[in-house]
């Protein structure tokens, strides 16, 4: 655990530093130190993290354009060119995942920054918030590229923002739900919300979710992945379903969200973005948790990664930096409960970490 522990405690000092206000050179150092730390924690990595067996095969079996193609190795073509794109400049598996991470950060750091003006708060919660998934690379990448495509929304450039998201979807098809982040940058009504939020938990409760869902496995081209997701989100729903803690947690959130609203949206003119897109998050959550778990981990992680940003946010409601720091120590233990949640699942392939140069005698798959 060394080092994430090391990583959070450089995490919460450098934000607690930004929270008291810094100058925007001193800044873009800070920002410059994580984004190396990161690309070089993540990039240097071995057999840590999700999925590593599963794309460490991909890219061995990757020789030329043919063998890129998803009828033979199942993932999305954006993916695969990457890889082989990586391949060109060296055979290591390591070179193509520093690449991965210069890229995944580049857009990550890119987009929080601009979304959340205490952006290494937001940097530190994300970080907790996504580890778990450390080892999805194609979702990262195309998470990434949404994320800081949101500058586009904003500034009503459509044809850029599809553009991006025609970018992930080639990644990971899965983001072409995201063609929806386009129209909810909207005020709407709050009644309208908690009602959406109350009936997507009732007719999450009964078949008709995932009996929707199976439906769709009979459109052409994507009834295989979906029968997939269907019947693996089937087994899990049975032990998971919609917990207690995270309805709460859920319940809460939405609450603070709401609640400061008005006050949030004079401040960030996006706030209203985030919040619809993080509440969409909420929507397909309630839906589909107590049926299709993979489908709430895969196609709502989109719309939760506002979660961190929109709690970072939270500290403008405060005057003094004083005030503000408490609110951000409060945030600082919420990071550890966010980081142990996120590889709670799958704790033993993230600890103990292991690189290239760290723990490289500890096996965790021989």
């Amino acid at each position: 655990m060394d080092i994430y522990i090391l990583t959070y405690i450089l995490l919460c000092l450098l934000a607690a530093i930004e929270i008291y206000s810094v100058s925007e050179k001193v800044t873009y150092v800070f920002y410059l130190v994580v984004y190396i730390i990161l690309v070089l924690q993540v990039g240097l990595r071995w057999e840590t993290g999700t999925d590593w067996g599963v794309y460490y095969e991909h890219f061995q079996g990757l020789s030329d354009f043919e063998s890129a193609s998803p009828l033979y190795t199942g993932m999305e073509y954006g993916y695969s060119l990457l890889c082989l794109a990586s391949k060109f400049f060296s055979s290591s598996y390591t070179m193509l995942l520093i690449i991965h991470s210069i890229l995944y950060y580049y857009f990550i750091l890119k987009g929080l920054r601009r979304l959340s003006p205490y952006g290494l708060l937001a940097i530190l919660l994300f970080y907790s918030f996504s580890m778990g998934v450390m080892g999805s690379h194609r979702q990262l990448i195309a998470v990434a590229l949404i994320l800081y495509s949101t500058r586009y929304i904003l500034s009503k450039q459509v044809w850029i923002y599809l553009f991006f998201l025609v970018i992930a979807s080639i990644f990971h098809t899965t983001a072409i739900i995201c063609i929806f982040l386009y129209f909810l940058n909207r005020r709407v009504n709050m009644y309208l919300m908690l009602g959406l939020v109350i009936f997507s938990f009732l007719l999450g409760k009964t078949a008709i979710p995932a009996s929707a869902f199976n439906i769709l496995g009979g459109i052409g081209g994507i009834s295989d992945k979906i029968l997939f997701y269907l019947e693996g989100g089937k087994e899990l729903a049975m032990e998971y379903g919609v917990s207690f803690a995270g309805l709460i947690k859920r319940l809460i959130y939405v609450g603070i969200f709401l609640f400061s609203r008005d006050r949030m949206e004079k401040k960030l003119p996006h706030y209203n973005l985030m919040l619809n897109s993080y509440m969409l998050g909420i929507f397909i959550y309630f839906l589909f948790s107590s049926s299709l778990t993979v489908l709430v981990s895969r196609g709502s992680l989109y719309f939760n990664m506002f979660e961190p940003i929109l709690l970072s946010c939270q500290l403008l409601l405060f005057k003094t930096a004083k005030e503000k720091l408490i609110l951000g120590m409060v945030l600082f233990v919420l990071a550890i409960f966010y980081f142990k949640q996120s590889i709670a699942q799958y704790t033993d392939l993230f600890v103990p970490y292991k690189g290239i140069f760290i723990n490289k005698d500890y096996n965790r798959y021989y």
